[in-house]
This record gives structure tokens, C-alpha cells and sequence, in this order.
């Protein structure tokens, strides 16, 4: 684990969520099959001893990289007339977990990526995925496949509203290319995927179009567990912050821009000279702001801080 975590000191529980094994394809790293218990998925622990008191497996046998690493978020949520105390996720493999942080118990789950084609679905009567036919590209053949390994929802922030009930997930939509590598064999120093890849691929069938935009900001009801509103990314985007005045704050192309928290509607932008990071907001001083990263480390546009402040308050 490396990114998800969240604390629920009432329930007395931690929750990490995992990486994907290496190498990536299933049949080079376990020529068994199985599961691959605890590859890719949400664990609540004792954090007295670590002691392991339920779990979620998001991808079982994970083929893809399909971490379940993402951001995890503790929610209250009243679903079908029952108060529910909740841990939701938006993983990269391209569905919305809403799971009873409790026991584990898998409450719904739903696809909130367009371009979805390695599963069909969840089963919620056994909480696994309902994997396409060519999914197992170490059986069936090599196979375009979505989401990519960079996954339908990464390492940007998501953010809740509880006024508006909605949370606002940075999603994206991409397409790759899957085919084991024959004879793998470990090779330390290099990235072991245990996939073709880079100038050992061969020709290749045509990449399929995508059906969504490549970035998209999701206003998303983790109650309903359905999209409400969508707005698309100028280009590359970051992560989000709502706030308790009704606005989304997000970065899209190369700008910061605030949106109606409720609508999606556009409200003020400021713009930025690299590609955004994600917001973060404080106060100082008696003013707030809003502060956001831009750039790479590397490349034309270098890493820049950006800080916007509300006007200040008259003295009385």
C-alpha cells in the first residue's frame, strides 16, 4: 500500500488498500490461477496489533494492475431508508465500491468509467467482478483492454460534499494493450511485468476508439452509487476540493477552475502554466486561499505554487 488509507477510531479500525503483484500477468506470476489474496484490495485492521478483521478484493488474480491503492473515504449515507456508516473507493479497475465499514459487506458497486471492458459487472451476491471473455489475455490471446494500467481513477484526490451528497471523482477513460510474455524470466533492475511491452510488441490490431473523454471531472451520488454530473478536462486534470460554500475547485488543462458543487457550472477560473496538481485550501491571517501545484519536474514547464486569496474582510 502506498496511497489509501482512512481511520475509523470508533469501529477501531484501519483501512489500507493495496497494490497489484508482479509481474502483472497472473500466469507468469501464478500458474495456478487463484485469487491472490491480498492483491488489490481494501483491508480493515486492528491497529492495536494489525490484526486483519475483514477485507475486500476489488480485482481477484489481478491481471491488469488494477491497484486498489486509491484514495478510501469513511461516509454516512442513507441507502434505501437505512443509515449505513460506509467506505467507499474508486479504483483503477473502473467501478464505484460502496462496502459496510464495519463487516466488509459489499453494498454496491457500479461501472463509472465509460470505457469498461475487461468485466461486465459485479455480482453482488458474491462481491466478484463478472470478467469478459477475452479478459485473461495469458489464455485467450493478447487484447485490447480498459481500463489501461494507469486505470480509470488514480492516485488525484477525490472529495465529498455532505450538503450536495455528492462526490467528486477525476476520472479518465484509456484503452491498452495486454499480451503475456512468453518465457518470462526475472530479470532484477527492470520492470518486471511479466507483459509485452515497448520495442519487443509486434504488430498489433487497431487501438478501439474510446467511447468517453480521456479526463472528466464525475459529480457522483455514492448513495444512489450513480453518476449526477460531468464535466470533461481540457486536457490533463488533478484532483478536487469542495468546500463548505457550494464549490468544486478542480484543475483541467492548464487552469483552476471553481464550479457550482450542485450543477457543474463554471464559476471562476485562473489560469496556470503547466499541468495542474490538486487544491488544497487554509486559512492565514484572518483571509483563505487556495492554493494548487502546476508542472513537472522535468521538461519545458517547471514546478510552480500557486496561491489565490478571498478579498479581505473590512475592519469594523
Amino acid at each position: 500500500m502506498w496511497d489509501g488509507m482512512a481511520a475509523d477510531p470508533e469501529a477501531g479500525l484501519l483501512y489500507i488498500g493495496t497494490g497489484n503483484g508482479s509481474p502483472w500477468s497472473r500466469d507468469n506470476r501464478s500458474p495456478g490461477g487463484g485469487d491472490n489474496l491480498y492483491l488489490s484490495s481494501i483491508l480493515a485492521l486492528d491497529p492495536a496489533d494489525g490484526a486483519l478483521r475483514w477485507h475486500y478484493q476489488t480485482t481477484p488474480g489481478d491481471d491488469w494492475d488494477y491497484t486498489a491503492t486509491q484514495p478510501l473515504m469513511l461516509l454516512d449515507l442513507t441507502i434505501d431508508g437505512r443509515e449505513r456508516e460506509v467506505i467507499v473507493q474508486a479504483p483503477k479497475n473502473g467501478f464505484f465500491y460502496v462496502i459496510d465499514r464495519h463487516t466488509g459487506e459489499l453494498i454496491s458497486a457500479e461501472a463509472f468509467a465509460d470505457d469498461l471492458t475487461w468485466a461486465t459487472h459485479v455480482d453482488l451476491e458474491t462481491g466478484r467482478p463478472v470478467e469478459t471473455p477475452e479478459a485473461r489475455y495469458g489464455k485467450t490471446g493478447a487484447v485490447w483492454l480498459s481500463p489501461s494500467p494507469s486505470g480509470a481513477h488514480n492516485w488525484p484526490p477525490m472529495s465529498w460534499n455532505p450538503a450536495t451528497g455528492l462526490v467528486y471523482l477525476p476520472a479518465r477513460n484509456n484503452v491498452s494493450f495486454f499480451e503475456k510474455e512468453e518465457g518470462f524470466e526475472y530479470t532484477a533492475g527492470v520492470w518486471n511485468t511479466g507483459t509485452v511491452r515497448g520495442a519487443d510488441a509486434g504488430p498489433r490490431p487497431e487501438r478501439p476508439p474510446l467511447k468517453g473523454p480521456s479526463n472528466l471531472l464525475l459529480a457522483w451520488d455514492p448513495a444512489e452509487n450513480r453518476e449526477a454530473w460531468r464535466v470533461p478536462a481540457d486536457g490533463g486534470h488533478g484532483g478536487t476540493l469542495s468546500t463548505g460554500g457550494g464549490l468544486v475547485f478542480w484543475g483541467t488543462g492548464s487552469r483552476l477552475v471553481a464550479l457550482d458543487a450542485r450543477t457543474g457550472r463554471e464559476l471562476w477560473e485562473a489560469e496556470l502554466d503547466g499541468r495542474p496538481g490538486s487544491p488544497v485550501t487554509y486559512s492565514a491571517g484572518g483571509r483563505q486561499y487556495v492554493v494548487i501545484g502546476s508542472g513537472q519536474s522535468s521538461g519545458r514547464v517547471l514546478p510552480r505554487m500557486w496561491a489565490f486569496a478571498l478579498p479581505e474582510e473590512p475592519a469594523r
